[in-house]
């Protein structure tokens, strides 16, 4: 699917930790250069989560408006997601996916992607890799979710 693609939050409980896929879209239209975040234009974001959005719209402003503005207008969102997104480890994610949107180009469905990225669009190490791995297998075994089965 092209501008679409699967992240994975641990939601941990003591010693239990389980995984929570999500699917993640991007939209691109002529603009001006923003880059919107609707989770934060919704109220449903936290500050790290907010934090990642900015050094990413940081990244797609240095990588591409050096020698003219950018001509677009991007938005970013988890599709049905009710419950605050918080933490870095999702920007990376929104990266893929306004990149697909952009080039046209499709993402694979089947996987889950997560990690943060720098300013200089460089994936950084991922806390709790154990912890996001096994969940992520918890899921697959489950039989997988929605999001993960791309329906």
């Amino acid at each position: 699917m092209v501008g679409q693609i699967n992240g994975l939050a641990v939601l941990a409980l003591g010693d239990h930790a389980s995984g929570k896929p999500s699917r993640i879209t991007a939209r691109v239209s002529l603009g001006r250069g923003q880059l919107l975040n609707i989770e934060r234009e919704a109220r449903m974001s936290g500050r790290i989560h907010d934090k990642g959005f900015v050094i990413l719209s940081s990244y797609i402003q240095g990588k591409y408006g050096q020698t003219r503005p950018l001509s677009l207008q991007a938005s970013i969102g988890f599709e049905q997601s009710y419950d605050e997104i918080d933490g870095d480890s999702a920007s990376s994610t929104e990266l893929y996916a306004l990149l697909s949107q952009l080039s046209g180009k499709p993402l694979v469905q089947g996987i889950a992607v997560t990690g943060s990225i720098n300013q200089n669009g460089e994936v950084q190490a991922t806390g709790a890799r154990t912890r996001r791995s096994r969940a992520f297998r918890r899921v697959q075994s489950q039989g997988g979710s929605r999001a993960s089965k791309g329906s």
